[in-house]
């Protein structure tokens, strides 16, 4: 049997509630483990707490005993494991307060259509992460991905989400439009809430994600201060915590002022004074840093991303992330004059921050942003970590942030802390964290629910599943994490959803079109919506776009019009669209009855027969 496998036979036979009683202080030898138990003996131990020579015993997938002392005690396992763990450090397993699970960290001038949620979460069961909150996915997806971890169909970490972003209109991260997916819920005034809480508490979120954010040198529109108090009143009312994504001084305040305390970033647009940093104290607060993201687009902008360099980083990160990020034309934009000003002063702003913020008092909590450039899920928690060392907390307290203190904020004070009763997730680690906490690169083992994972089988280039058996013949309109789960006749589109399969526009029903899949012969339907490519009516300033086949939809809008380039996503501004060439040309009426006329020397190029619709594109005269 595959040993990954094992896994799952394990799991189902996990023991549960063996009747164990009170230890005393110092336990004679005999008192010391259990029949079956595993025992991780001779190392250091970092429970949450505090760190001493200890020996831990796992029974089943909980935590039986943490017993601290230099004494070499005799252990009783019979039918279990004894594990000589001298030279190591055994804790908690890490948990990542802020991931993004079906963003890659490559530049942002890079597309990849394949959704590595399988591989991002490979890697972080590798580095020992063993719970994390995903702060802006996908709903569907994600709060799928959440169902089939907490049923016991995946191996995976625990899973925290809050689904989407709650955000003005063309506010961050949604400016102009949000397909294919429902990424962003727009809250204009107070009088939103109550339809986005109908629409969203029924999915559950573990968390609500407010964004409060002016755009710094780019004003973009900004929560109220009364919808933020409102967010909060209807959260609290449905008892779920808020989270504020805050970027200035101000967002700190304005989230403060409306009873929220509990925040995404530190700062980094600006200082925040010590005055406002007692008063988060004094409220409360606790701050997930995040110094990963402004650390990791400092590091990717200047090429400084050393792990690039390591052949092992196959092992945790998909090859064409790590090509992109290799890639100048990708990373052109990140290496301005103007860009490599802005990152140093972000990740100065923040760096202060944090210091600013600690020193008053204020909780410091652990997450990294993953799915940013150069911000790897798992490897970044490590960097995390490293980045709150070098900022001035104390190893021990670095650690707590990445354990103790991230579980708190999850309420699950069951995770994080290695204690009687605690859920077995464990990482062994060479060396020292407490004396260098680069020791957190070094993994020896992970136990996920008390259960040894196969590192080496969860490596990427070893493309073993995580699911304890495959799901199949899911039907049209039904959520697919990979393309194989949907029926016979189905592919899984890009809004990842069963689809019929394609291999032209002929295949899919009048008002759909055929998007093949990573340029393959092969592809999916997906419905347009309909919109009106002269009138241009997409809310939030998206644009609308023909695909063919009769199809439109609303698309995130770019920057550039008739004759400039297209962005990164092949996207224009409203009443353009990207051709071939990556070149955004105007739209026009063929038949000349609703559009202007296209500017002089060009043409209107009808495109009727293709996209199924009477429109055409502005050309230039000389142009087939």
């Amino acid at each position: 049997m595959d040993r990954l496998a094992l896994w799952f036979v394990a799991a189902s036979t996990w023991l549960v509630g063996c009747g164990v009683a009170e230890s005393p202080s110092t336990p004679s030898a005999a008192e010391v483990g259990c029949a079956g138990c595993t025992v991780l003996k001779g190392g250091m131990v970092f429970d949450g707490t505090r760190a001493a020579r200890a020996t831990v015993v796992i029974e089943g997938d909980r935590v039986k005993q943490v017993v601290f002392g230099d004494a070499e005690p005799r252990v009783e396992a019979g039918g279990g494991e004894v594990v000589d763990v001298a030279g190591k450090t055994v804790l908690p397993g890490l948990i990542d307060l802020h991931v993004h699970s079906l963003s890659v960290a490559g530049p942002y001038a890079y597309y990849d259509g394949d959704l590595h949620l399988e591989d991002h979460t490979k890697a972080m069961l590798r580095a020992g992460v063993t719970s994390y909150l995903d702060l802006g996915s996908s709903q569907h997806v994600i709060f799928e991905q959440r169902s089939r971890i907490d049923a016991g169909d995946l191996l995976a970490p625990q899973l925290f989400a809050a689904g989407p972003l709650l955000t003005p209109t063309g506010g961050h991260p949604c400016y102009q439009g949000s397909p294919p997916g429902d990424y962003c819920v727009f809250i204009d005034s107070p009088a939103d809430v109550d339809k986005a809480f109908e629409a969203l508490l029924p999915r559950a979120p573990d968390f609500i994600k407010i964004v409060l954010e002016g755009g710094g040198s780019l004003p973009l529109p900004r929560l109220t201060r009364a919808s933020v108090a409102a967010i909060q009143e209807a959260a609290a009312a449905a008892g779920v915590r808020v989270i504020a994504h805050a970027t200035a001084a101000s967002d700190i305040e304005a989230a403060l002022d409306g009873g929220v305390t509990l925040f995404a970033h530190v700062p980094d647009e600006d200082p925040i004074s010590a005055d406002l940093a007692r008063r988060m104290a004094a409220a409360g607060a606790v701050v997930v840093p995040t110094l990963a993201v402004a650390d990791g687009l400092y590091r990717t902008a200047h090429g400084a991303l050393a792990e690039l360099d390591d052949p092992a980083l196959v092992d945790d990160v998909p090859a064409g992330v790590i090509a992109a990020l290799r890639d100048p034309s990708l990373l052109a934009e990140l290496r301005t004059a103007r860009f490599l000003e802005l990152v140093k002063r972000r990740r100065d702003h923040a760096i202060a921050n944090l210091v600013t913020c600690y020193q008053a008092g204020v909780t410091i909590a652990a997450g990294t942003d993953a799915g940013n450039p150069g911000v790897f899920h798992g490897l970044s928690l490590r960097r995390e970590v490293a980045l709150l060392v070098e900022a001035g907390m104390s190893p021990l307290e670095a650690l707590a942030a990445a354990t103790r203190r991230a579980a708190d904020v999850l309420g699950r004070p069951d995770l994080g802390r290695l204690e009687r009763g605690a859920l077995a997730d464990v990482l062994v680690v060479d060396g020292d964290p407490l004396a260098d906490v680069r020791a957190l690169e070094r993994v020896s083992r992970v136990y996920k629910s008390g259960v040894l994972l196969d590192r080496e089988a969860l490596a990427l280039p070893r493309k073993t599943g995580l699911a304890r058996e495959p799901r199949t013949g899911s039907g049209p309109g039904e959520t697919c994490l990979a393309a194989s789960e949907c029926a016979p006749a189905q592919s899984c589109n890009p809004a990842q959803v069963c689809a019929a399969t394609c291999r032209a526009a002929s295949d899919c029903a009048p008002g759909s079109a055929c998007f093949l899949d990573g340029g393959s012969f092969r592809g999916a339907c997906i419905d347009g919506d309909g919109c009106d490519l002269f009138a241009q009516d997409c809310d939030n300033g998206a644009a609308c776009v023909f695909w063919g086949n009769g199809s439109t939809s609303c698309w995130n809008a770019g920057a550039g019009s008739d004759g400039q380039p297209c962005d990164a996503s092949f996207a224009c501004a409203p009443g353009s669209i990207c051709d071939p060439s990556n070149t955004c040309r105007a739209l026009c009426d063929p038949r000349g009855e609703r559009a202007a006329p296209c500017p002089s020397g060009e043409r209107c190029a009808d495109h009727s027969a293709l996209a199924g619709l009477p429109v055409g594109t502005c050309e230039p005269a000389g142009r087939r």
